[in-house]
């Protein structure tokens, strides 16, 4: 019975023996700026402080600490000094860093960018980290005419490969601790910059519906002007795509143009078959053909607005 009791025990001190070996790092994040947002590169620049503090003289974290998911690094101004106790380990950083712009909301869209600090020396069988939320901040300083900052986190956290790089020691999958700085943004100005993106696309389909009130008797200045909207456009639809990245499913700006291009074919269809009625010959036909314009001018706006202000809410929810 002794030993039926005693070995749980033995195994839950060799448990706790074991986490007890493992170092603790205590690293923590200063950002001083966020810039160079390029939707096209899908990536952001970054500068930022970063420190450890730990006991264990043995560890060394000069050159130590990597960024995953930049493009490119920097890092410069290493220091170590003895405080308390403790060493304390500062240095700076500059990063190009990668992110996957989200435009399907665009212009009302929010971005949770990340900043991962791994350590590429010590496996998480030797050290832990444990994020400085006290101590982690955006610089107050932060300006910003197109973003604004929601919310900044900080968060420790294990990432794991599955190889061990070769590691004679290890079989499987290899792990390495992490901290994840998170800041998450939104656009400002979201109206106005929708108001300037689309106003082409409205204007072409406003010019569209300009032919309800041309007399079928002018049936080339009626097509003309439904041809010339189409044209407008597609001209706004390339600008667009030249100042948004592409992305693999419709965003707001595509649905847009796709509804504009949809309403402006509409208003064709709904012109020819006025242009039937009209040169019928039967007088009771022409003036069904002048009834039919004046309420496809009225119909086919009220119902070209209330999708627009559809696709617009659920963006903006």
């Amino acid at each position: 019975m002794k030993i039926r009791f005693l070995f749980p025990v033995i195994l839950l001190m060799t448990c706790l023996g074991a986490f007890a070996q493992k170092d603790t790092c205590r690293l923590g994040i200063y950002i001083n700026s966020l810039y160079d947002f390029d939707l096209d590169d899908k990536s952001f620049m970054s500068d930022f402080w970063i420190w450890q503090t730990y006991r264990n003289d043995s560890l060394q974290f000069e050159n130590v600490v990597e960024v995953p998911n930049s493009k490119e690094t920097e890092f410069s101004h290493f220091d170590l000094e003895k405080k308390g106790g403790l060493n304390w380990v500062t240095q700076k950083c500059k990063a190009k860093l990668m992110h996957s712009w989200d435009v399907n909301r665009f212009p009302f869209d929010t971005q949770v960018l990340q900043i991962q600090l791994e350590d590429s020396e010590y496996d998480t069988t030797q050290l832990v980290y444990v994020a400085d939320i006290k101590n982690s901040r955006i610089d107050s300083s932060f300006n910003s005419k197109e973003w604004c900052i929601e919310s900044f986190t900080v968060k420790e956290g294990i990432h794991s490969y599955e190889t061990t790089y070769g590691d004679p020691e290890l079989s499987g999958s290899s792990s390495y601790p992490r901290v994840i700085a998170e800041i998450r943004i939104r656009r400002n100005n979201s109206w106005i910059m929708l108001s300037k993106m689309l106003t082409g696309a409205y204007v072409a389909f406003l010019i569209s519906c300009l032919a309800f009130f041309v007399s079928s008797a002018n049936q080339d200045s009626r097509f003309g002007l439904c041809v010339g909207g189409l044209f407008a456009a597609i001209g706004n639809k390339y600008i667009v795509e030249s100042a948004v990245s592409a992305s693999t499913t419709n965003t707001l700006m595509d649905n847009v143009h796709n509804l504009t291009f949809s309403f402006i074919l509409l208003i064709v269809g709904v012109i020819i078959v006025s242009l039937r009625l009209f040169e019928s010959g039967d007088e009771t036909r022409r003036k069904l053909s002048l009834k039919l314009d004046k309420w496809s001018f009225y119909g086919i706006i009220i119902l070209f607005v209330a999708i627009n202000v559809l696709l617009v809410s659920q963006a903006i929810s």
